[in-house]
């Protein structure tokens, strides 16, 4: 009952709800900088209504929720179900999601960050328990310097992970992106736009041993480092981004492992190392984002190499190339902040009205292929194909239909699957 009320509650509201003209000619200046303190760097751009702003002398408060109802079909071929076992349809609601954010206003505001989710974007398969997402301030170093942010945050880096999950191309990112980084981690981090917001740079020391229950020695340390810059920027709709990441990984009680889902958060990892002898890790990232008018075509690399003499010190690698074109001519806000696409804002909403707008329509395609298999290592290696279509009604609402084919080299076998997979997104 409780899917088929909030099914029906996001079919009706993404077709009547809008924005006033003033918030819509505002969030279409494609040239304007970011203050620094408009919004939170991790979190989505919260829609500016009466009733979900608070505004004291002392502080500021943003309520924002994210709802995402997913259903995916995956087909299999007979060696795949080899491979990996037969996998059911599946419905999840992928991300239940209410944040608090914004400024305590000191006399060089500090920006924080609260969210809690039910099975959220990075919550392990099966598990419908409430977390805490983020918790995290961010303290500015004087009023050019930067910021320091501490707590439960992203790490920074990798440019599929550094964007909420519901502002990509694809209901999913790429099935190498969370085989090597951690969506969420504690520790604390460094970052700052120079340059006419034309440069990011963030460096990141974290340790997640509070929520793991080990020592911090035994638990294995992450440091981050991520630069980016615009090689052309004339507008959002006009520019050239570069960028090169780097993420040290200790082991956890001497071991490190490395999995991957098909694309498809209800089906099981498709790469597994398993968890081998290792005593570090280092991954390489690099990335690029070209945007013309309603086009952006974005490339990824990574490479990982893996200090273990006993399985004769592999490497694994993703990689991907993908674009998206908006029929309907929208492009999407490019966050200067951190180097990132950012949120859509149709041009003209949908509602049941005559001479009214068709929202906002995005066709795209992905080819990801991520390697887990060198060396002393067998973790199969994963290809897919992905079109997709979306529909952005209004600022607010996404109803996305995402098809794949994939094929899995392992164990000596080539699995094929299609999958398709079906998501109606709400965001606040």
């Amino acid at each position: 009952m409780r899917t088929l009320v909030l099914v029906g509650f996001l079919l009706i509201s993404g077709l009547v709800k809008s924005q006033s003209a003033d918030s819509l000619l505002n969030s279409l200046n494609d040239t304007v900088q970011i203050k620094r303190t408009d919004m939170v760097s991790q979190a989505p751009p919260v829609m500016d209504l009466k009733w979900n702003q608070i505004r004291t002398k002392w502080i500021n408060i943003n309520i924002g929720a994210a709802i995402l109802l997913d259903h995916n079909i995956v087909n299999q071929d007979a060696d795949n179900i080899t491979q990996v076992g037969e996998i059911s349809p599946g419905t999840e609601f992928r991300g239940d999601r209410l944040m608090a954010s914004g400024t305590i206003n000191f006399k060089n505001p500090w920006r924080y960050m609260f969210s809690i989710n039910w099975n959220g974007l990075d919550a392990p398969q099966g598990k419908k328990s409430v977390d805490f997402i983020d918790w995290n301030v961010e303290i500015p170093i004087g009023k050019t310097a930067g910021w320091i942010t501490v707590g439960k945050q992203k790490e920074g880096v990798g440019l599929e992970y550094v964007a909420p999950g519901t502002q990509g191309l694809f209901m999913e990112r790429g099935s190498g992106a969370p085989m090597f980084i951690r969506q969420r981690n504690i520790g604390i981090r460094y970052s700052n736009s120079v340059l006419g917001q034309r440069m990011t740079y963030t460096v990141g020391f974290f340790n997640n041993y509070w929520e793991t229950g080990k020592s911090f020695s035994d638990n294995g340390t992450q440091i981050t480092a991520r630069v980016t810059g615009l090689a052309r920027y004339v507008s959002d709709r006009d520019l050239v981004h570069v960028g090169v990441g780097f993420r040290h990984t200790g082991p956890t009680e001497g071991n490190l492992s490395y999995k991957a889902k098909p694309e498809v958060n209800t089906a099981p990892s498709f790469i597994n190392t398993g968890s081998f002898q290792a005593s570090a890790a280092s991954l390489w990232m690099f990335e690029g984002i070209y945007v013309k008018g309603p086009v952006m075509a974005i490339g990824e690399y990574y490479t990982a190499g893996v200090n273990s003499e006993s399985k004769g010190n592999p490497s694994f690698s993703y990689w991907q190339l993908g674009a998206g074109w908006f029929i309907t001519g929208e492009n999407r806000k490019y966050n200067r902040l951190n180097g990132n696409p950012g949120k859509l804002i149709p041009k003209r909403n949908f509602k049941f009205r005559k001479g009214v707008g068709p929202g906002a329509w995005e066709l795209a395609s992905r080819f990801t292929r991520t390697d887990g298999t060198d060396a002393g290592i067998s973790g199969g290696e994963f290809n897919r194909i992905t079109m997709g279509v979306s529909w952005f009604p209004n600022a607010h609402f996404r109803y996305t239909i995402n098809y794949g084919h994939g094929w899995l080299n392992k164990g000596g076998l080539q699995g094929q699957v299609n999958i398709w997979q079906f998501r109606v997104q709400f965001e606040l």
